[in-house]
């Protein structure tokens, strides 16, 4: 029995370590390196070379045939999630074809876009000039909606079952709960 015992314990741990690893990385399809503050600065587009941008959905404006999505930019974790903690480094916009439903890309959505910059397209903020970056969209990563934090303590349960499966077989069971 304790046999059986440490194989379970052993499986586990293992189980219990690998949903403690750190969250994958995905490769960049664009470059980060540049942002959209800088493209409009310079006032040129970079052409065939992709870029890879995410922020904020500000607005959505669908069209005849395509729709297009005011952003506000931040820096990029490594996963390609815009990272909310820093700060801003311009907006831009996204031209998508067809049609982009309003409830699903809607105003505070996290989105990630890669794709050429076309054009440099002269635009408002409230009342003042602003110069944006056009992606022509080649891919689109919509985030998942942030969930409220209702408790800030880790939700981890252990637990630990002895069963019986008749006269000759019985069986000890670990658990571990997320």
């Amino acid at each position: 029995m304790t046999k059986y015992f440490k194989r379970i314990f052993f499986v586990t741990l293992c189980l219990f370590l690998a949903a403690c690893a750190a969250p994958q990385t995905r490769a960049p399809a664009g470059d980060r390196s540049v942002t959209p503050k800088q493209i409009a600065e310079k006032n040129r587009s970079i052409g065939a070379s992709p870029v890879e941008w995410g922020g904020v959905i500000m607005e959505l404006r669908n069209l005849k045939s395509s729709s297009e999505l005011e952003i506000i930019a931040y820096p990029l974790q490594e996963n390609g999630k815009p990272d909310l903690d820093a700060s801003p480094t311009g907006r831009f916009i996204a031209v998508t074809p067809g049609y982009l439903e309003s409830v699903d890309y809607s105003k505070g959505r996290q989105v990630t876009i890669s794709g050429p910059v076309s054009e440099i397209r002269t635009g408002k903020v409230g009342e003042a000039d602003y110069q944006f970056p056009v992606i022509n969209t080649a891919d689109a990563h919509l985030w998942p909606k942030a969930v409220a934090q209702r408790d800030t303590k880790p939700r981890i349960h252990f637990g630990i079952g002895v069963g019986s499966g008749g006269y000759s077989r019985g069986g000890v069971g670990i658990g571990v709960g997320f």
